[in-house]
């Protein structure tokens, strides 16, 4: 459990920094977003603890979740030219570095190929 703590600090920093985030006064919503990303992610992979390697899959799940805020089922919004965009699956645009992960916990030489039937 202590690891795991260490991981989520470290996610919860790279995170504040990405934002250039100084204070402390949003870290409990940021951790909600971390701790969502991090659940997606081990169910996905099967496993009941992140591993280290795949923080950084989670700093970017969390920041994604974090700029969708509000904006939950909404696929894409347009304001005064300024348009977004959102994946309907937050996983999607990480199944390529999971199925990887996945890949090479299996032993197999498929490492840097990539087979996706989206």
């Amino acid at each position: 459990m202590a690891e795991e703590t260490k991981i989520e600090d470290s996610i919860l920093n790279d995170f504040k920094s990405l934002k250039h985030i100084k204070d402390n006064s949003m870290d409990n919503i940021f951790k909600i977003y971390i701790r969502q990303a991090k659940q997606e992610v081990e169910l996905y992979i099967g496993q009941n603890t992140l591993p280290n390697i795949l923080s950084g899959v989670i700093t970017q799940m969390a920041e994604a979740k974090f700029t969708k805020a509000g904006s939950e089922g909404t696929t894409s919004s347009s304001e005064e030219g300024l348009s977004y965009s959102f994946n309907e699956n937050d996983l999607k645009p990480f199944f390529p570095v999971l199925n990887r992960y996945l890949d090479n916990l299996k032993g197999s030489d498929n490492r840097g190929r990539i087979v996706t039937f989206d």
